[in-house]
């Protein structure tokens, strides 16, 4: 039985349980106690995107827009389809090749992911590059 990215929640506990793409992340530290959780998170439907993060490594952030499209395939029903936003951030410019490697790791995850962008930016305290992946709630989880 086939799985769909149903909701931005599935795709993070796809991700959450893929050792393969979390050993690319980096991690955040709250200094709570706690110690230091995968840099992987989820921002919900109209709140900001966070704010730099000190984060050693690579950033994930999954964009729940909450919004729906309809795809017509050629049939007289049409089917509400989500496109879920996937930020990689990498904080630090050595580690774009990585970025790009778990880029390609996350296509190849979830069926029709198509990678749309990569931006090298500096924003005063340091360069970063990041890539939006985008994910298809139509499309199978591989």
């Amino acid at each position: 039985m086939q799985t769909f990215p149903t909701s931005a929640q599935v795709i993070y506990d796809t991700l959450a349980a893929d050792a393969t793409f979390l050993g690319y992340l980096g991690s955040y530290d709250f200094k709570t106690g706690q110690g230091p959780i995968a840099a992987l998170s989820v921002v919900s439907p109209g709140e900001d995107m966070p704010s730099l993060r000190n984060v050693a490594g690579i950033e994930c952030i999954i964009q729940d827009t909450g919004e729906t499209q309809p795809q017509d395939y050629l049939t007289d029903s049409p089917y509400m389809v989500t496109t879920w936003n996937l930020f990689l951030i990498a904080w630090e410019p050595a580690k774009g090749d990585n970025l790009q490697i778990a880029a390609e790791h996350v296509m190849s995850r979830f069926a029709g992911a198509q990678s749309v962008q990569t931006v090298a930016a500096t924003d005063g305290l340091g360069a970063l590059v990041q890539t939006k992946v985008l994910i298809k709630s139509n499309m199978p989880i591989l």
